[in-house]
């Protein structure tokens, strides 16, 4: 997903110094979902909710990054960000482990 926006017109960026549902935003997004998924289309179909979904766990992200670094907290904050992805990771792993040996029985 991130690598699929990396490649779509700059003028369809989300303001991540506004909510994601602020106005502006909201005009960006609409435009943004129609260019998602003509994108994703011939692999993936996903529906308006998903990318919706999707796009505001992204702006959560990007906006607390932004705000961290503005703080000039970013030094501090890297290293419980990363523990905290790390022990995410985990625990997907874990999930997934768990899941495929129930189907593989």
């Amino acid at each position: 997903m991130k690598s699929i926006l990396k490649n779509i017109n700059p003028k369809l960026d989300l303001d991540y110094d506004e909510t994601f549902t602020s106005e502006r935003n909201t005009k960006i997004r609409r435009s943004l979902v129609k260019e998602l998924r003509k994108d994703l289309a011939p692999q993936f179909r996903p529906s308006v909710g998903q990318l919706t979904s999707w796009l505001s766990c992204l702006h959560k992200s990007r906006r607390t990054q932004r705000k961290i670094k503005k703080d000039g907290k970013f030094g501090e904050d890297k290293r419980r960000v990363h523990a905290n992805s790390r022990v995410q990771d985990v625990s997907n792993s874990t999930e997934f482990i768990l899941i495929s040996h129930l189907y593989t029985n």
